[in-house]
C-alpha cells in the first residue's frame, strides 16, 4: 500500500533552475529578475508536463505487464487503459475524463508525436499546445505522413521560438493545421466534412434567469456574422449606455426576432444610424479576406489563410470562391518592384547581406512614413522575375527592389498590396499573444513617419509596418517604454520584437512568411541604404526646436539602432548555438532510448 506524501516543493531551492533563492525577499527583485523568474517557471511546467506524459506511459506499461490476461483485459470494460486512469486519477486529485485524457496525450506522444513531444521537454510547449496539435493530426493515418508532420512541426516549434519567439495555443493549432492541409489533403478534407456535418445551435441555461446560444458554422460565416454585429451596433449613438458586448447580445436577438435595434440613449437629440437604409450602406462594406496562391484556385493544395482563423486547405479555399458573394482579385508582388538602379550587372551574387542590416533613419509613430521621390518604371522582363544565376555566357538579368509600396501623392499611406502583404504576413496583432484578427487592426508604422520631413521618418514599406489592434497600438503611442522593432535577417525572414516598459523582450518569427515564399529573396530600397539623417543619440539629433513626441521618436530610433548593431554581432552566434545544443540534447534522448522513443 502506498501512500502518497505530502509535497515538498515548499522545501526545495529552485535556484538551480533559474528560480530565486528561498533567501531572497521578492520586494528586492526587479521587474527583469521577475520577468526570468516567471519565464522559468513557464520552462518548469512544460517540463513536468514532459516528466508527467513519461510517468503516465511507463505506469500504463507497469499495468499491462502485471495484467494476467492481456486479451480479455483488452475487451472489457475495465481495459488496461481504465486501469491506469484510475491509478492517474487517484495520484492527481483529478477527475476520470481528465486522466483519460492525459494517458490519450501520453499514448499519442510516443506513437505518433515523439518529435513534437520532445519539445516540450525543452520548455517549448506545454501540454495544452500539445493537446491542440494532437487533435489537429488525430485523422492522419498513414505513419510515414504522419511521422513526416511530426518531425516538420518539431523543426518549426523550434525555429518559431528558440527561446525568443512567441507561439499561442492558437497559432501552434494554425501551424498544425497547415501542415496536415499539405502533407495529407485528404485527411484535412475529412476532418472539415466531418465537422461541417456536425453543425448546430446550441442552447445552455445560466444563472440568474439568463441563458446561452451558440452557432457552430463554418469560419467564414462565423466572420461574416460577427462583422455584420459590429456594422448593426456601429450605428449607436454615443450616448448609448451599453458595452460592445451586451450591444451584439441585443443586436443578435433583434435580428433573429426580426424586432427593431433600437438605441438606448433616451435622448431627444440622438444621432444613431440605425435604418435598415444605414445599416445597408454599412453592411455593403463589410469583407472576409482571404489569400491564396493562384494555382490553389485552379486545383493546387497549396493552403491559403483567411483573416481571423488561420490556415485553411485548398479545398476549402476553393469552396469561399464558389460562393455567389465571394470576388476574386488577383494581385503580384512584382507590382512592388523596380530594378535596382545600384545594382552592378556584372555581379551575379545575392543581395550584399552587409547592406542589407543597416537601417536608414526610423521615426516611429502608427502616423509615421516616409517619402522617396519619384520612382521610375519597372523595367521588368518578361516573365517579371527577379535576380538569379545566370546561363552561362549571358549577363545576370537585372536585380529587383521592393520599392513602390506607397502612395505618390500620400508617402504616409501604403498602396493595396503592401497593406495586404503586411497585414497577411503576421495575422493578426503583432504584439505576441494577441489574436486580434489583422485585418481588424491598425497599421502601425514601426519607426514612426514623419508628417513635417517624411524624409527622417519611418517609410510605408513591409519592412517598417505591423498591424497592432488599438489597444495595442494605444500603448506603443503612449507608454513610455514600450519599443516595438521590425527587421528582416540574412535568410529574409521578417521578425519582430516588443520590449516593455520593464524591459521584457518577447521576439517573434512572421507566422505566415510561407504565403509569400518570394518575400525571402527581395530586399527592399529602405534596408539597402541610408536615407535622411540617422542619429545616434537624442544629443546628435539636428539642434531645432521639438516636440516631447519628437524627442520620444529620436529616442526610440537610437535604441532601435542599438539593437540593431547589437543583433548583428551575436545572433548567428546565438543562432548557432542554441541551434547546436538543441540537437545535441534531442540526438542524447534518442540514444540513450529514453521513453517515448
Amino acid at each position: 500500500m502506498t501512500k502518497l506524501a505530502a509535497s515538498a516543493w515548499p522545501k526545495a531551492d529552485l535556484a538551480a533552475v533559474g528560480m530565486p533563492s528561498s533567501s531572497v525577499s521578492l520586494a528586492e527583485l526587479s521587474t527583469g529578475d521577475l520577468a526570468e523568474a516567471v519565464h522559468a517557471i513557464k520552462n518548469g511546467h512544460c517540463y513536468l508536463d514532459w516528466l508527467l506524459f513519461q510517468f503516465a506511459l511507463s505506469m500504463f506499461d507497469h499495468v499491462q505487464a502485471v495484467s494476467k490476461n492481456v486479451a480479455v483485459t483488452q475487451r472489457s470494460i475495465l481495459d488496461l487503459e481504465a486501469q491506469t486512469a484510475l491509478e492517474l486519477q487517484m495520484s492527481l486529485d483529478s477527475t476520470d475524463h481528465f486522466a483519460h485524457a492525459l494517458l490519450d496525450d501520453a499514448v499519442c506522444a510516443r506513437d505518433r508525436l515523439p518529435a513534437v513531444f520532445s519539445t516540450m521537454r525543452l520548455g517549448l510547449i506545454d501540454r495544452a499546445r500539445f493537446h491542440r496539435i494532437v487533435n489537429e493530426t488525430q485523422l492522419v493515418r498513414d505513419d510515414e505522413t504522419m511521422a513526416l508532420i511530426d518531425q516538420t512541426l518539431a523543426l518549426q516549434i523550434m525555429g518559431l521560438r528558440g527561446g525568443v519567439s512567441s507561439m499561442s495555443i492558437t497559432k501552434t493549432g494554425a501551424m498544425a493545421r497547415r501542415l496536415v492541409a499539405e502533407y495529407d489533403p485528404d485527411a484535412e478534407k475529412l476532418d472539415r466534412d466531418r465537422a461541417k456535418a456536425a453543425r448546430t445551435v446550441g442552447f445552455q441555461a445560466l444563472d440568474s434567469g439568463m441563458a446561452q446560444i451558440s452557432i457552430t458554422a463554418t469560419a467564414e460565416d462565423v466572420r461574416l456574422v460577427r462583422q455584420m454585429l459590429d456594422a448593426v451596433i456601429a450605428g449607436l449613438c454615443p450616448d448609448d449606455p451599453r458595452t460592445k458586448s451586451q450591444a451584439r447580445s441585443d443586436a443578435a436577438i433583434a435580428l433573429l426576432q426580426r424586432i427593431p435595434f433600437t438605441c438606448r440613449c433616451d435622448s431627444d437629440g440622438c444621432t444613431a444610424q440605425i435604418s435598415d437604409v444605414q445599416l445597408d450602406a454599412r453592411a455593403a462594406r463589410i469583407v472576409v479576406h482571404v489569400l491564396c496562391d493562384a494555382t490553389t484556385l485552379d486545383g493546387g493544395d497549396q493552403c491559403g489563410y483567411l483573416d481571423g482563423y488561420g490556415p485553411i486547405s485548398g479545398d476549402h479555399v476553393r469552396q469561399i470562391a464558389e460562393r455567389e458573394d465571394a470576388v476574386i482579385h488577383q494581385h503580384d508582388l512584382n507590382d512592388l518592384l523596380e530594378p535596382d538602379p545600384a545594382a552592378d550587372p556584372n555581379d551575379d551574387d545575392d543581395l550584399d547581406e552587409a547592406a542589407v542590416h543597416r537601417k536608414g533613419p526610423r521615426p516611429d509613430s502608427p502616423d509615421e512614413c516616409r517619402a522617396d521621390g519619384a520612382r521610375p518604371d519597372p523595367e521588368n522582363d518578361e516573365n517579371s522575375t527577379p535576380a538569379s544565376e545566370s546561363a552561362a555566357g549571358t549577363e545576370p538579368p537585372p536585380r529587383f527592389l521592393i520599392a513602390k509600396t506607397a502612395f505618390p501623392s500620400d508617402p504616409y499611406r501604403p498602396n493595396l498590396l503592401t497593406d495586404l502583404v503586411a497585414r497577411f504576413l503576421w495575422g493578426t496583432c503583432s504584439i505576441p499573444g494577441c489574436e486580434r484578427a489583422a485585418f481588424a487592426c491598425d497599421l502601425d508604422h514601426v519607426a514612426e513617419f514623419d508628417n513635417i520631413c517624411p524624409s527622417q521618418g519611418g517609410p510605408t514599406c513591409v519592412c517598417n509596418l505591423l498591424p497592432k489592434c488599438r489597444f495595442h497600438h494605444l500603448m506603443k503611442t503612449h507608454l513610455t517604454g514600450f519599443l516595438d522593432d521590425l527587421w528582416i535577417d540574412d535568410h529574409g525572414r521578417y521578425h519582430s520584437s516588443v520590449t516593455t516598459p520593464g524591459g521584457i523582450t518577447v521576439e517573434l518569427l512572421a507566422p505566415n512568411q510561407w504565403l509569400f515564399p518570394r518575400l525571402a529573396d527581395l530586399r527592399c530600397r529602405h534596408q539597402l541604404g541610408q536615407h535622411g539623417t540617422a542619429t545616434s543619440s537624442i544629443e546628435d539629433s539636428p539642434q531645432r526646436a521639438r516636440t516631447r513626441t519628437a524627442a520620444k521618436h529620436a529616442r526610440r530610433r537610437a535604441e532601435r539602432q542599438a539593437n540593431h548593431e547589437q543583433r548583428a554581432v551575436d545572433q548567428a552566434r546565438r543562432q548557432a548555438a542554441e541551434e547546436a545544443a538543441i540537437w545535441d540534447d534531442y540526438e542524447a534522448k534518442r540514444a540513450m532510448g529514453e521513453p517515448p522513443f
